[in-house]
């Protein structure tokens, strides 16, 4: 099969292979992802229309002319089982708990359907997904149906046909389980998908659910990656994968207790180290230390009117007790040194961009004379 292309247009570093018609399905027509291939030697990137043209996107430039084009039937098969399987999970939503869907996306990595209710409960979730995958497990075929627009009446459609839509209607049945008005591609069989997993769902504006979601392939893919991550972690934890969710809370809770400890140990330790401080210019203290204890170390700074500068190892931390405005000191540090930081009049930091000594930016505190 040829493709002739009319022109090539080059946008902010992107080449675009125009032409009149494509085989190549256009990206997100009716929330599905379009056609991948190649264009004579370019590979294409995505598919758009605009004004009635179809716009390429390849990753080479091309003269126009008259090409040889490949269609990308692995992707084309991805395509196919995502919305089908979208279909599927979305009637089953009106099935078990009659949620409608409002928008569909699909996306490489996952796909999503926007839902009509603020949240939905783990059951509704199971239960769905237990039915779509079992609707997909009966192998019912998948048909299309071209219609005029006055005959769709007929049909149980899911979702009633929109009145921008004109022409003839084409309607995809799943058995006798699912009519919706699509002009994407799909399955010929639902056993083609293998199976659906949902995988995450979150509130979105207007009080929608978004339901993450994989299919085919992609969901077999997802389960090995997670097998293979939950094996590791059974072996570095010392338990089996069923016990891990268990081990994991024992682990985390005595974190918490460790890390209890450790900060009244360097809360103690801070508390210490304020009789090391050393004056290095009028009213003005340094310590280097651990950064868990300079956290503490304010609270038991009690000189009037001076400032402390501590040091662990990353950043510097000024506190002043009044007479010192630290948003400027560290301003006039910036311009002299650099590095990036900042804060209020009596607390802020500064990261410096290179390893510098205490005496290097005392020098540079002008402000300070």
């Amino acid at each position: 099969m040829k493709l002739k292309i009319e022109k090539v247009v080059e946008d902010k570093g992107k080449y675009y292979l125009i032409s009149e018609q494509s085989p190549f399905y256009p990206d997100y027509k009716g929330g599905q992802l379009g056609d991948r291939g190649k264009i004579g030697e370019a590979n294409i990137i995505s598919v758009i229309e605009v004004d009635g043209k179809v716009y390429h996107e390849v990753d080479k430039p091309l003269k126009p002319g008259e090409y040889e084009i490949v269609v990308d039937e692995n992707h084309r098969n991805f395509i196919r089982q995502h919305h089908t399987a979208q279909h599927i999970l979305s009637a089953a939503f009106e099935d078990v708990a009659y949620i409608s869907t409002v928008s569909f996306h699909m996306g490489f990595e996952y796909s999503t359907i926007d839902l009509n209710v603020p949240f939905i409960t783990d059951e509704v979730l199971l239960e769905t997904e237990l039915e779509a995958n079992k609707v997909i497990q009966s192998c019912l075929k998948v048909e299309e149906i071209i219609v005029e627009k006055n005959e769709v009446e007929n049909f149980p459609l899911r979702k009633q046909l929109s009145e921008k839509v004109s022409g003839k209607v084409r309607i995809i049945k799943i058995g006798d389980y699912d009519y919706s008005a699509c002009g994407g591609y799909h399955v010929s069989n639902t056993g083609e998908i293998g199976l659906v997993k949902i995988l995450k769902t979150e509130k979105v504006k207007g009080n929608l659910t978004r339901v993450y979601f994989i299919a085919g392939l992609k969901a077999l893919d997802y389960f090995q990656r997670y097998t293979n991550i939950l094996r590791k972690l059974s072996n570095l934890l010392t338990s089996s994968i069923f016990e891990l969710d268990d081990r994991v809370k024992q682990l985390l809770e005595r974190v918490k207790e460790q890390n209890s400890k450790l900060e009244n140990i360097s809360e103690s330790l801070a508390k210490e180290k304020i009789k090391e401080l050393e004056k290095i210019a009028e009213d003005i203290f340094f310590i280097e230390v651990d950064e868990l204890i300079s956290k503490y170390l304010p609270k038991y700074f009690k000189e009037p009117n001076s400032m402390l500068i501590t040091y662990d190892g990353i950043k510097y931390t000024f506190l002043s007790t009044g007479k010192y405005n630290i948003k400027e000191i560290i301003e006039k540090i910036k311009s002299k040194i650099s590095g990036k930081g900042g804060g209020g009049k009596e607390r802020g930091t500064f990261i410096p961009e290179r390893k510098i000594d205490i005496k290097e930016i005392i020098e540079f505190m002008e402000v300070l004379k």
